[in-house]
């Protein structure tokens, strides 16, 4: 049986085959999991806010964010041995929980989806597949032997990407 290692909000975790990476309880955070098939060496990174800019880095976590919490998984990945140039992404999340601003511009859940996916982009880390938006809460496992993650949403089937 694989070992599930559980991540919390704000966190970055990394691990290879055979072990499960797992998230539950997932709103408007995006969890970004990175993976490579080759080696079967991946991470997440749950990632609550879209940007960094103004923050004191010294006191906060940069997992936090998506501008410091993308390059940061990129690399704890290249350090638990995966090669760069096979690395792919998927994103979880990005929910609507709360209701919007009042002038309905702007939303956390989209910010955040849309901040994970420009950083990716940035750094040329293609995106696989996603599960991402409505108003409902997720939870996830990622199987690092296979690189499927399995998206439970409550009052549906369960689903892999």
């Amino acid at each position: 049986m694989s070992s599930v290692i559980p991540v919390g909000m704000s966190q970055l975790k990394t691990a290879k085959s055979p072990a499960l990476l797992a998230v539950y309880g997932i709103g408007s955070c995006i969890i970004l999991s990175i993976y490579d098939a080759t080696r079967r060496i991946g991470g997440l990174a749950h990632i609550m806010l879209p940007d960094s800019a103004g923050m004191d880095m010294t006191s906060i976590n940069p997992i936090k964010f998506a501008d410091t919490a993308v390059p940061a998984l990129i690399e704890a990945v290249l350090d638990e041995g995966a090669l760069r140039i096979g690395l792919e992404a998927k994103i979880f999340g990005g929910s609507e929980m709360f209701p919007p601003t009042e002038d309905y511009s702007s939303t956390i859940g989209r910010d955040n989806t849309k901040a994970v996916k420009s950083v990716l982009k940035k750094y040329n880390i293609p995106l696989k597949g996603e599960d991402t938006g409505g108003n409902h809460g997720r939870s996830i496992e990622f199987d690092l032997n296979s690189g499927l993650v399995k998206v439970y949403i409550v009052g549906e089937e369960a689903r892999e990407l």
